[in-house]
């Protein structure tokens, strides 16, 4: 950059001085100034003439040199990276004349984030301010030696306002020693500092976290006199594999139509970008190749140490006519590949693959949704491809040539870096629940990839049985929908083929297990101080964390063995580095243990520690690809979730074994999304599943996993027919399918061309089985449903008189159905009402709406000569039968043995359902074959002999490998119930415009959901309600059930008359499994957190328990269970709500609260309007109480009634204490009283005082008047008065008014530090509480 001065009438322009090094030298601040005197005071004597310039960009020229000015000095610390030294504690301190601030200080690292702001303010001579210094300096807050300065930088404040709009923006300045310069770089400081004076502007100083493309090292400030040294970074660009296709095919296309030319190419032109600093370097192109041999050295200089973070790695495509297309990007962080202690190592990598991804790899020709995924914006969803590279950084020179072609030799010596192993991946999905209504309408499946290996839409892998079968969505009974797998357990697996680095991973897990197990330790501790145990016991606490930690760092990690293993440079210096940090650790956590006295200074120490084991819990050379679960509806990719290899790898030895390998989890998939503003809050399914990685000589270990249930593998095939006049068969013009083929027509899948692979055997015959899902009406799930009939009628003639259509009586589809006196009644149902025409829809007073043709659509209200036919609907509700359920449960059966396991479709490509329709021309049902195994442990794919004639090549490759289903099947269902304890909840987002919500919680718990009652107009509701999940079928052992029992996820909606409700916050919960019904252990309510994305969105108090019913016992529609003994008995109920029975509620008692409010103050406005006659309501425990109005807050802004007393029953221990919520109305004219703020104090336990022990008497035993005198009348004269009483700053009132503010039971006594930013205020006891406008939509605006 270049340094400006100002430039005086006959003064040359200063040239800046440009550094061969890079960045611009800095002069000595003293020297500097000093020249600037000499200016300002010597010359020829001519006065200066200044150009004409605005105020805001005019120099000093424009104050007063001796007259004292008004002046601020704004000063931003960003961040900092490469400090100089290992283990720190950088803190920043930045002087200016007699002022310092400091910044937070950031633990345990090298490249702090800090993103603080100061302001400096002075009222001196222009003059003086210009030779003042700006001091950053950065020191190591671990220490308190004479070393604990890490490094600093000066300049004068004339240089910053001489830049340009006075400032310095983004700014990188370098840190040294101050005492000897040439000891060169101690770390990089990132800065913005602007000098403002009367009349001047600041600008934007927002910082940028994302600067990877910044040319970092031309945007520099060093002082003179630092070096800095030249360096390069040489990548070795080897390969590339597995990269997507990118152009069209349709040129392919019309050769392969014509038979010319020669065989088809990859649809792909790749090339290389390498990108540090700012700075970039191209591979060279390799045309039509999806796996390209670039072989190329291509090097970047910088100067070293660079501040730069990350090093950019991107593959592009070339293309002809546009822009070229970004495939895939990736990082690599520098810090991760290098080592800045005294006994580090430079950046180095490799040779090593490393994987890239970006958005989906389906090909198409316009453009994706989230094609920003690809430049490494936001997580990426798909693997994209990997390239094998090799990094080497060789200081003390520069670059002659970017791009140099790599030696022959080079290209055999990496050769050995390339060697694969065959790897597996195993999953087997037991629940898939929470499936969001917009996606019911199409069957679902799940897909399992690594890497490519597994995907299904891509035509150039080899089938594998990767997918879940497609399943039609059921009705939850609430409002989502889950797969009925029942008990056959979909299971997939994906075989692979990757570089044997298992003991990179088993070493990352090993460092791993030892933060899960600090993290787990502290956790403990946080929990005994919250319930404020004896000091000896968290003394205990914390030794024994000690202990652990001290012995876990003894482990020895894992080492590549001879002739299996391939380990580079990179290993062993990482290896070594680890092995160090260890020692440190383990010598530190021994100091700590024979020296700590202090509990919150040992917890920090403690968090030091992890922090350094957590830097070393890092693997950048890990080329094994992340495991990515799909979920798809028919081609269409919808959510997913991506888990790392290292999380589900097996090792025999536990403890380098991956924590989720093979054990169950609950999975929450995503929606892709680039940016964090634009995540949805839905979930768009919930699923519970195992998963399984490990070489296929390892397999073994997975089925000795599976003890619940029994593995299967079916073959399987559907039987596809079509409709001819009336006929169903398998031949004419109409079959777009073969006979005989895969669920979605691809292949053709002949019965008898299913061969057993090598170790496989047919146990049994073919047998249709049916899909579950076509097993459950269309009402299952719902206790209560709407049955509707369009009665249609028609004319010949335009104009008309209207009689019975053909067909009088359809369905919204137009399919015949009974008539509605005729209708069906389903047993186990009854009627709620008679049949009523549905007149809440686009209809005439009639009900009738008209269109030209039925068959056609575009139903209208409003009838027209021309129209020929109309309809009207009819509808009749109608409900569940209480002890009807046992009834539904032998007609599922009945309907399962007597069906075909036909399904019927207007189309192949349409969602298929059990009922024959008239619409219906297309049915299939599926076909099995169970296969065992003989022993040889062989691949369960089937060599189909089938020969078919013009047929694509490609699709008969992929039918001669079919791929088989995979069940974990079950024979015993265990039955419990499940009760939901919902107390209350607290501080909830506002979702209304009246700064209130109407909240309800909607409970989920496997294939069930249930929602409470609607508290209106709350922020802290109270429900006080059981919700009984009367039978759930659970397959698998109890035991097995207590020990990883499935999570309750609760949500919070806020209802709206009109629309669907609002998200306000979702949080899970643990359930506690009693397996015995004696058990006598009692659920206890506990304070969940409610998160809406990354907001806070307050607490729910809630219990949960699942109780396993015995054997033989019956549950009837009332949720009782009949036929079991010591079955705990349900909860009492209000009115047709159960409510948390005793023993789980809080213990309440009477408790009075006095609260004194005196009046308020600064109130902004609202709706444009002054607030003039506020109010305030207290809400605590159901209980509300509304003060006395103000009349005129510019006369007196004080309550004429200053105390309010609440007679309440609230909870005995301080756990469950409900807040106390402080509402402000404003009372305006045609009796408006909107809520202009909302304070919400989230506890009242810590202002329980005993009454025995008060000191002075209670509010309420003063007399009226003389509290009003006391109290009111000191604060309602005048302003003056006013100000003295309470200033602004939350002073209090007088002494004698603070002691007689005790209560019987709670003294509401808010102290200053509780109030929070707001934008009004209110008095209450004896400080001011801020009240917020808490309005959910003005936030999303924001």
């Amino acid at each position: 950059m270049q340094l400006f001065k100002k430039k005086k009438e006959g003064e040359e322009e200063a040239n800046p001085v440009d550094n061969p090094d890079g960045g611009s030298l800095l002069p000595d601040p003293k020297e500097e100034t000093k020249k600037k005197k000499d200016k300002k005071g010597g010359g020829d004597g001519s006065e200066a003439t200044s150009n004409v310039k605005s105020p805001k960009q005019q120099g000093w020229e424009r104050f007063d040199p001796s007259k004292a000015t008004d002046f601020q000095i704004r000063v931003k610390v960003v961040q900092a990276r490469q400090l100089s030294g290992a283990n720190l504690q950088p803190v920043v301190r930045v002087s200016v004349q007699n002022q310092m601030k400091q910044t937070r200080i950031k633990k345990s690292t090298t490249s702090p984030w800090w993103d603080e702001s100061f302001f400096f303010n002075f009222h001196i001579p222009p003059t003086e301010l210009v030779d003042e210094i700006i001091d950053f300096s950065v020191y190591n807050a671990r220490t308190l030696r004479s070393d604990a300065l890490i490094g600093s930088f000066k300049c004068d404040v004339g240089l910053i306002y001489d830049e340009p709009q006075h400032a310095l923006v983004n700014k990188w300045v370098l840190l040294s020693d101050p005492e000897d310069a040439s000891l060169g770089a101690r770390g990089y400081l990132k800065i913005s500092t602007c000098v403002m004076g009367p009349g001047d502007v600041s600008p934007n100083m927002a910082a940028e976290q994302n600067d990877e493309d910044e040319d970092i090292e031309s945007n520099l400030l060093r002082p003179a006199g630092v070096q800095l040294r030249p360096a390069t970074f040489t990548l070795r660009l080897y390969m590339a594999e597995d990269i997507p296709r990118m152009d069209s095919a349709f040129l392919e296309g019309v050769k392969k139509v014509f038979r010319i030319g020669e065989e088809q190419k990859e649809l792909v032109d790749p090339y290389f970008i390498f990108g540090f600093a700012g700075k970039e370097v191209k591979s060279k192109t390799m045309y039509a190749n999806d796996h390209p041999d670039f072989y190329q050295d291509m090097k970047v200089g910088l100067q070293f140490p660079s501040m730069c973070e990350r090093i950019k790695l991107q593959i592009r495509d070339w293309d002809r006519l546009n822009a070229d297309d970004v495939i895939c990007t990736g990082h690599i962080s520098v810090s991760a590949i290098s080592s800045y202690s005294e006994e580090g190592f430079l950046p180095s990598f490799g040779p090593c693959f490393i994987n890239l991804y970006g958005s989906t790899r389906e090909y198409s020709d316009l453009p994706g949704e989230y094609e920003d995924l690809n430049l490494g914006k936001g997580e990426g969803v798909a693997y994209r491809g990997r390239a094998l590279i090799e990094l080497i950084t060789t200081l003390g020179e520069l670059p002659e040539k970017p791009v140099i072609d790599m030696p022959g030799d080079d290209k055999l010596r990496v050769q050995k870096f390339m060697r694969r192993r065959k790897y597996r991946v195993h999953a087997a999905f037991l629940n898939a629940s929470l499936i969001c209504p917009a996606h019911a309408d199409a069957p679902i499946e799940f897909e399992v990839s690594i890497g490519n290996y597994g995907n299904k839409l891509d035509e150039n892998v080899p089938p594998c049985p990767s997918t879940t079968q497609p399943t039609n969505a059921v009705f939850d009974g609430c409002y989502y929908y889950f797969l009925p797998w029942a008990n056959t357990k979909p299971c997939v697996v994906v075989d692979c083929s990757w570089e044997d680095i298992s003991w990179r991973l088993e070493s990352l897990n090993i460092l791993l297990s030892i933060v899960d197990t600090i993290n787990a330790n502290l956790e403990r501790i946080r929990i005994g101080m919250k319930a404020k145990l004896p000091v000896p016991e968290l003394a205990q606490l914390l030794i024994s964390l000690l202990d652990r930690l001290i012995s876990d760092c003894d482990t020895k990690l894992a080492t590549p063995k001879d002739g299996k293993h391939v380990s580079n440079e990179l290993d062993k210096l990482m290896a070594s580095n680890r092995q160090g940090q260890l020692d440190i650790i383990k010598e530190q956590a021994s100091a700590l243990r024979e020296n700590a006295t202090d509990l919150d200074e040992a917890l920090g120490e403690v968090e030091n520690l992890l922090a350094m084991v957590e830097a070393l819990a890092i693997e950048p050379q890990n080329s094994m690809p992340d495991v990515v679960i799909w979920m798809l509806s028919g081609q269409k990719r919808i959510a997913y979730y991506r888990i790392p290899a290292y999380d589900l790898l097996y090792s025999e030895d536990a403890q380098k074994r991956g924590k989720h390998c093979g054990q169950l989890m609950t999975i929450a998939l995503k929606y892709p999304c680039v940016k964090d503003k634009d995540r949805k809050y839905e979930i768009p399914a919930l699923l519970r599943v195992k998963l399984w990685l490990g070489l296929q000589t390892q397999d073994a270990a997975w089925h000795k996993m599976q003890t619940e249930g029994e593995l299967a593998v079916y073959a399987e095939t559907y039987e596809n027919q079509v409709n001819i006049l009336g006929t169903w068969t398998n031949k004419g013009p109409t079959m777009t399918r073969a006979k005989w083929s895969d669920s979605e027509g691809r292949l053709e899948l002949n019965k008898e061309d299913f061969n057993p692979p090598p170790g496989w055997a047919w146990e049994n015959d073919w047998y249709i089985s049916p899909e579950m899902s076509m097993l459950y009406d269309k009402d299952a799930g719902h206790q209560r449903y709407l049955e509707d009939a369009y009665e249609c009628q028609s004319r010949n003639i335009p104009g008309g008189a209207w009689g019975p259509a053909s067909r009088p009586w359809t369905d919204v589809k137009g399919d015949p159905c009974a008539e509605r006196s005729a209708f069906p009644l389903p047993s186990g149902w009854k009627w709620d009402d008679d049949w009523q025409i549905d007149l809440g829809r686009a209809v005439d007073e009639e009900g009738y709406e008209y269109c030209v043709e039925a068959t056609v659509g575009g139903y209208g209200p409003t009838e027209k000569t021309y129209h020929l036919c109309r309809r009207r609907r009819w509808v009749r509700p109608r409900s569940f039968i209480k002890g009807a359920v046992a009834a539904k449960k032998q007609r599922e059966e009945q309907k399962k043995k007597k069906t075909e396991g036909w399904e019927y479709a207007p189309l192949f490509n349409m969602k298929f359902h059990s009922q024959e329709r008239t619409m219906d021309l297309v049915r299939r049902r599926r076909w099995h074959r169970k296969m065992i195994s003989t022993g040889h442990g062989g691949a369960c794919f089937f060599n189909l002999q089938n020969e078919q004639k013009d047929v694509d090549k490609e699709l008969q490759e992929l039918a001669s490998l079919a791929a088989p289903r995979m069940f974990l099947t079950f024979d015993v269902a265990h039955k419990y119930q499940l009760r939901a304890y919902l107390y209350q909840a607290r501080d909830v987002i506002a979702a209304d415009d009246s700064g209130l919500s109407d909240p309800f919680a909607r409970v989920s718990f496997l294939t069930h959901s249930m929602a409470t009652e609607i508290v209106k107009k709350s922020l802290s509701p109270t429900w006080d309600q059981t919700l009984i999940f009367g039978e759930i079928e659970i397959y698998g052992d109890p035991k097995a059930l207590e020990a990883s029992a499935p999570e309750a996820y609760i949500e919070l909606f806020d209802h709206d008359t009109f629309g669907k409700p609002e998200f306000m916050g979702r949080t899970k919960a643990q359930v506690m499994v009693k397996l015995d019904p004696a058990d006598a252990r009692t659920a206890v309510l506990q304070w969940y957190p409610i998160t809406r994305l990354n907001q806070d969105g307050g607490e729910l108090l809630a219990a949960f328990e699942l109780i396993k019913i015995p054997e033989g016992a019956v549950v009837d529609d009332s949720d009782e269970i009949s036929g079991a003994k010591d079955m705990p008995f349900l909860p009492p109920k209000r009115g047709d709500l159960y409510i948390v029975p005793n023993g789980i509620r809080p213990v309440m008692q009477r408790t009075g609260i006095e609260v004194l409010c005196w009046g308020v103050r600064n109130m902004k406005r609202y709706q444009l309007a002054a607030v003039t006659s506020p109010s305030v309501r207290l809400e605590c425990g159901g209980h509300v109480l509304d003060s006395k109005v103000i009349k005129d807050t510019k006369r007196n802004p004080n309550f004429p009634d200053n105390l309010l007393f609440f007679d309440v029953m609230l909870p005995r221990e301080e756990l469950y204490m409900p807040p106390m919520n402080i509402r402000v109305k404003d009372h305006r004219q045609f009796g408006r009283k909107p809520t202009v703020g909302v304070h919400i104090l989230r506890s009242l336990g810590r202002f329980r005082v005993d009454a025995n022990n008060m000191l002075g008497p209670s509010l309420m035993e003063l007399p009226g008047a003389d509290t009003a005198k006391a109290l009111g009348d000191g604060l309602g004269a005048s302003s003056g008065q006013k100000k003295s009483m309470a200033s602004e700053k939350g002073e209090g009132p007088a002494p004698d008014a603070t002691q007689a503010l005790t209560a019987g039971d709670v003294v509401v006594d808010i102290p200053p530090e509780e109030a929070a930013e707001g934008n009004e205020k209110v008095k209450c006891s004896t400080a001011w509480v801020e009240v917020k406008r808490k309005n959910v939509r003005q936030f999303e605006r924001q």
